[in-house]
């Protein structure tokens, strides 16, 4: 796969509003727990500068998700284009991005390039998941201990708050959700190749469970509106690439000429 997409653009704008979002949520954690525990600020000022944070938050969010929809869609289209042999998006070809180019049956191509999707979202997916558990965990057990020092009071009862209701945190979910479900993509794309290996038919026969998988995936994506890291795509992209080519390789489905 290849970074090199017209979604790009409007992916990398949408992550940067989600690193911001992000920055405001830590932000308001932090500032929390410094007043919770030297009340360095008035009550009024801490309330108006929280109040500030949040606002900001919120319109990052509103641009992360404004941003998102139209990479998604421009992907949503590559990926139709791609499988399909269309060229609705001048100048791009995705073969660059999908590595199925040998694959002439058009629906077959467009189970493999789910079916590579789904590898990549879910192992890229599991690497992104660790800093988001271990500053989640930490963060809780940070005011659990809190807790039990100091009891529960104003600034307690909003830091609580700030833990369960981030943007942070709450895409320590949706991380995990997208894993889960780009995983459980994976898993039925190679039992509809393993299906085909007992018993050989007319690929045209299996598209509902194709077209079943691509509402699977896309509506997981759309969802959880997580961007994966290009950090980490960059450093897994060689191994993923070789385990998908083997993939392809050994199953028949890849192979088939009707």
């Amino acid at each position: 796969m290849s970074v090199d997409n017209p979604q790009n653009n409007d992916l990398i704008l949408s992550q940067w509003c989600s690193r911001a979002q992000d920055f405001c949520g830590v932000l308001a954690f932090i500032i929390s727990v410094i007043q919770s525990l030297t009340l360095f600020m008035s009550a009024k000022i801490f309330i108006v500068l929280t109040g500030f944070i949040l606002v900001v938050e919120y319109g990052c969010s509103y641009f992360k998700c404004s941003f998102f929809n139209k990479g998604h869609r421009l992907r949503e289209i590559g990926l139709i284009d791609n499988s399909f042999n269309e060229k609705r998006i001048p100048n791009y070809d995705g073969n660059q991005y999908y590595n199925n180019s040998t694959i002439s049956k058009e629906e077959i191509k467009l189970l493999a390039n789910m079916h590579e999707n789904a590898l990549f979202t879910f192992r890229i997916a599991e690497k992104m998941s660790i800093p988001y558990y271990v500053i989640f965990v930490v963060s809780f057990c940070f005011f659990i201990v809190m807790i039990f020092m100091r009891g529960m009071d104003d600034y307690s009862s909003l830091l609580l708050s700030f833990i369960v209701s981030s943007s942070f945190f709450d895409r320590v979910i949706k991380l995990n959700s997208l894993k889960a479900s780009s995983e459980d993509v994976y898993e039925k794309a190679n039992e509809i190749c393993s299906s085909y290996e007992k018993t050989p038919t007319k690929t045209n026969l299996i598209v509902p469970k194709i077209l079943e998988l691509l509402l699977l995936y896309e509506n997981a994506v759309f969802e959880s509106k997580i961007i994966l890291c290009e950090r980490i795509f960059k450093k897994l992209n060689p191994s993923l690439s070789r385990e998908w080519q083997s993939i392809r390789d050994a199953y028949l489905i890849y192979k088939a000429k009707e």
